[in-house]
């Protein structure tokens, strides 16, 4: 048998096994990215479920999306989606804000996951058991907008400004808006161009989608949806609330200083570096990545490393939360912010899962085959 027949010999069965619903599939011996993604895209565009492709770390989803991305452009008669959802990749007990496109990508990811279900989602370990808020939350973050019909201008400069939107005068990036009389400009980061909603009273007159460096119109539009720009919204009531809760939180007279370098802030109702996660103090994160997974097959690569990271992940965030304290400082217990390990075990458990391997031989020609 030549390397082609038995590649597909063995993509024939792990369809076979796939359509028969058995718990755990194991496939060996592909060793590289671009092998697995053909491999992955080959057996999704098969059984059309959600492929929800969990790596190591971040720096493995840029080569997975990439590769799965040229595969799925082999099959014309698919149209496929594909999501990312970074981790944060900080310590979150280092009074540090997560960087500006990890936030952007992951409110992207999640909002996106509220409107439909993409043909692959590409996840970082960590993402799995990150607590989040739930779909409806999420998708609430966001703004629908139609013509002819009413959203106050005030209350879409609240909401904008409470998902993460910077107010620039004029616009020019992602992510950005700007306010001129009954005119809004907003760049939503899930858009090719900005638009412009011009309002009469309440009642939204007119979209426009336009250029932002000619300022010239592309066309008229009768709605659109404008997503947010990180994950959870904040406004400056809820900082004013977090300054109050935090004070009762940390009463103890140890964590005084450290707590008014965030409330000399907070009680003015302005955000402080690491708020991110700090915020659900008033604002709890109850779900979790599985919340927003409907019909889906979880694609574990490389299990044992994945596993051993998790591992590390636990012991580390627990040691960090308890020099955190020692130093006096505040911070949130990671049960706060995390699935347990019992918890993410429970979950994975429901969820039919392949399992890409490196070891072992019995994939070995599809890597030879099919390596790009």
């Amino acid at each position: 048998m030549n390397q082609t027949a038995e590649a597909q010999t063995e993509l024939q069965r792990l369809l076979r096994e796939l359509r028969k619903g058995t718990r755990i599939i194991s496939l060996s011996g592909v060793t590289s990215i671009s092998a697995k993604s053909y491999v992955l895209t080959t057996l999704q565009n098969e059984v059309k479920k959600t492929f929800v492709v969990v790596t190591d770390s971040n720096n493995e989803l840029e080569v997975f999306e990439n590769d799965i991305s040229f595969f799925n452009s082999q099959f014309t008669i698919h149209n496929s989606q594909l999501s990312i959802l970074p981790s944060f990749e900080i310590d979150i007990y280092s009074s540090i804000s997560p960087h500006a496109e990890t936030l952007e990508r992951r409110a992207l990811a999640l909002w996106n996951l509220t409107i439909s279900q993409p043909s692959f989602l590409l996840i970082s370990a960590k993402s799995l058991l990150t607590k989040i808020l739930s779909p409806t939350e999420t998708k609430n973050l966001g703004a629908n907008l139609q013509r002819d019909k009413d959203f106050p201008p005030e209350s879409l400069i609240e909401k904008l400004e409470s998902c993460g939107y910077v107010r620039e005068e004029p616009l020019k990036n992602v992510g950005e808006f700007s306010v001129r009389g009954g005119i809004i400009d907003v760049w939503s980061p899930d858009a090719e161009n900005p638009v412009r909603i011009e309002f009469f009273g309440d009642t939204v007159d007119s979209i426009r989608e336009f250029n932002a460096e000619t300022q010239l119109s592309i066309q008229q539009l009768k709605e659109i949806s404008l997503a947010p720009m990180r994950e959870f919204s904040a406004n400056s009531q809820d900082f004013k609330d977090w300054s109050f809760f935090a004070k009762e939180r940390f009463a103890d007279e140890r964590f005084a200083r450290n707590l008014k370098d965030r409330t000399q802030f907070a009680v003015e109702g302005e955000s402080f570096a690491g708020w991110e996660f700090l915020i659900s103090l008033v604002k709890p994160r109850t779900s979790s990545i599985f919340d927003y997974l409907q019909d889906c097959i979880l694609v574990i690569d490389e299990p044992t490393n994945i596993e051993h990271h998790l591992g590390e992940f636990y012991e580390n965030i627990a040691r960090r939360f308890a020099e955190t304290d020692e130093r006096d400082e505040i911070g949130l217990e990671p049960r706060e912010l995390f699935l347990s390990a019992e918890e993410l075990r429970e979950k994975l458990s429901k969820l039919q899962r392949l399992e890409l391997r490196a070891l072992g031989s019995s994939a070995s020609k599809i890597d030879e085959e099919f390596a790009v």
